[in-house]
């Protein structure tokens, strides 16, 4: 779905643009355009009356494109456009209109996004939704015209954009889009640039009263594509085997269901493997709603029951592979926290791939969360699945191979998993990702805080201040939920807007007993008796088929999703004591684990309940980057 601002249309406007407005919505060819409905750009010829600008369209492949929204009938009478409902002579003529907006928008832009050598391309268009284009007219050169049949399905009308903007005059100079990789980047930023100043800063005031309708308005800012999205993508596209890395909230999970659509769409068989079950399960009903046109399918799964689809044709196999998952019901569930492997996976992986044999079922592989699977013994695994193995076969995989040394007690700072991939004799085109496009400005500092991890979120994309507060007992945490979710319900949250974490969350909260209401129902029993979300390619929990409950998740067990809002509880765990008033840490990446994790997992609004043991610590931290950042 497009990303829409407004996300609503007003009541008041044009039935004409109405329809428009909800087919660009739904249009596919559309997915990843941002549409501005009613932009006004400046007007030379009339500077105190702004030109109106009815759609401003900016697609993915780097165009702009102005769109004239047209109801009614016209008729040309002595090369002159008239509305055939009144009679009344329309000057300029709506093509001519659509062009001079074009026009203004590049004036009032010219040296910062349109400059001469850019591949920012832009066009005009005019849509019809009553009409057929007037007899008796020329088409204007380089518009678009858009008849009546086209603007009404939304499918034609995206195809009709999608058609336009890939033959605009510099998509056509030598391709340069596709070689010229500078170019490209570049081009990619004037329109990024160009979104964000149309767009203006988006700040909600003040910190910490955020109510539902705010959330509504932040939603979509952090739905769009961020450039470095866009690029990698565009790397994936012309390369057979890529690694791409990216810290916790880059985008790396929904660009890896973005290929496998892509990969469907084009008629191949697509692995989708992950290391987590809730993750594995949420792919695996998203690709049941893929269509089926071109024969495709994307099969998601993790590495415990991926081979069962392999074995589908074999019932002997098949109930052979079945038998070992039965012996070892936990497998799967151990590879989430901190990449603990249980000793049972070495046999059991030989095994299977012995079963396998070699030539492969898959066309193309794509692997999310790639660090916790970098492993020979999985490696093996992938190897027999895909068709022309790991080293000539086609792949993709996802990973933050930077910070997960905090998620993963197994590695060090000076290792990294891809040496796994090296020393399995593999090669691939590296991609970096670096925007964070899933929280808010103020999440995104939080983190480089009390982490110090950066990454740098969208620009001008603001919500309420994380909230940090400290309990002394099991009790009083109790009465801190029950005030937070009552103020939540008042400002009209759902409970499927909001996921509670923690690392050992059993141990801190009496999860029997109700908060302001809302009954607390943990994750692995949310997997059988609900589905877990979707919102456009987005992973939220959805508790849609149950209310008034409140889903609670360990923080390894929540890996890969995503929330709204989130509340993460830090406790001291028993192998923890405090001294002094402060926690002594048998593992001294502890707390960086549990911060890192929960705190991305939050969206656009995140509260920290601590035990009071790591108040020092916190502060201590706070107290450091400020001076930093002072230091520059």
């Amino acid at each position: 779905m497009a990303l829409m601002i407004p996300e609503e249309i007003s009541d008041s406007a044009p039935p004409s643009e109405k329809i428009i407005f909800e087919n660009l919505m739904r249009a596919p060819q559309a997915r990843y355009w941002v549409v501005f409905h009613s932009e006004y750009v400046d007007n030379p010829d009339h500077p105190v009356r702004p030109r109106e600008i009815d759609f401003l369209i900016l697609t993915d492949d780097c165009s702009v494109i102005c769109l004239e929204a047209k109801g009614g009938a016209y008729e040309i009478r002595e090369k002159q456009w008239y509305r055939r409902s009144d009679g009344k002579l329309v000057s300029p003529s709506p093509p001519e209109q659509a062009r001079t907006a074009m026009f203004a928008l590049i004036n009032e832009f010219d040296t910062s996004h349109f400059r001469p050598d850019s591949l920012l391309s832009t066009g005009c268009a005019v849509a019809f939704t009553d009409s057929v284009f007037p007899s008796g007219v020329r088409k204007p050169k380089q518009a678009l015209i858009i008849e009546r049949s086209d603007v009404r399905d939304p499918d034609r009308l995206g195809q009709k954009l999608a058609d336009y903007a890939e033959n605009l005059p510099t998509k056509k100079v030598g391709g340069k889009l596709e070689t010229d990789p500078k170019k490209w980047m570049e081009a990619l930023e004037a329109k990024d640039n160009l979104q964000s100043e149309l767009e203006g800063d988006m700040r909600i005031e003040p910190p910490k009263t955020i109510f539902r309708s705010d959330l509504e308005t932040l939603r979509p800012q952090l739905l769009r594509l961020t450039t470095d999205q866009l690029n990698s993508l565009k790397r994936v596209g012309i390369n057979d085997r890529c690694v791409i890395n990216g810290a916790a909230g880059t985008g790396k999970t929904v660009l890896a269901m973005e290929l496998a659509r892509q990969r469907c769409e084009a008629g191949e068989t697509v692995a989708l493997l992950c290391s987590n079950p809730h993750l594995s399960h949420r792919f695996d009903r998203w690709a049941k709603t893929l269509p089926k046109d071109n024969d495709g399918t994307v099969i998601a799964r993790t590495p415990a029951s991926l081979p069962l689809w392999a074995f589908r044709a074999d019932d002997a196999l098949k109930a052979t592979h079945q038998q070992r998952l039965d012996n070892s019901p936990e497998l799967e569930n151990t590879l989430k926290r901190g990449y603990h492997l249980d000793d049972k996976w070495e046999s059991y992986i030989n095994e299977t791939v012995e079963d396998l044999g070699t030539g492969g079922v898959f066309d193309y592989l794509i692997v999310d969360e790639a660090q916790n699977l970098c492993d020979e013994m999985f490696l093996k695994l992938m190897d027999v699945m895909l068709k022309d193995g790991l080293v000539n076969g086609r792949w993709t995989m996802f990973g933050d191979f930077t910070y997960q040394d905090f998620v993963s007690p197994r590695l060090t700072k000076e290792e990294d998993r891809r040496k796994v991939l090296r020393d399995f004799g593999l090669n691939w085109s590296n991609d970096e990702l670096e925007t964070n496009c899933r929280n808010t400005h103020e999440i995104a500092v939080d983190i480089a805080k009390y982490v110090d991890i950066e990454s740098p979120p969208i620009s001008g994309v603001h919500g309420p201040l994380v909230q940090l507060e400290y309990f002394k007992s099991p009790e009083k945490l109790e009465e801190m939920l029950d005030k937070l979710i009552q103020d939540w319900q008042e400002k009209k949250f759902q409970s499927e807007q909001i996921i509670l974490l923690s690392n050992g969350i059993a141990d801190a909260l009496d999860t029997e007993r109700k908060y302001s209401g809302w009954r607390l129902l943990n994750i692995h029993k949310a997997t059988e008796e609900i589905a877990l979300g979707d919102r456009e390619g987005v992973l939220i929990p959805g508790v849609s088929s149950l209310r008034d409950t409140l889903m609670y998740s360990d923080i390894y067990d929540f890996q890969g999703l995503e929330s709204d809002l989130a509340i993460l509880v830090i406790p001291v765990s028993d192998e923890q004591v405090i001294l002094e008033g402060s926690v002594t840490l048998p593992d001294e990446g502890y707390l960086n684990r549990v911060l890192y994790t929960g705190m991305s997992r939050a969206k656009a609004m995140l509260v920290i309940l601590a035990q009071e043991g790591w108040r020092e610590t916190f502060e201590e931290r706070e107290r450091l980057y400020n001076i930093l950042r002072e230091n520059g």
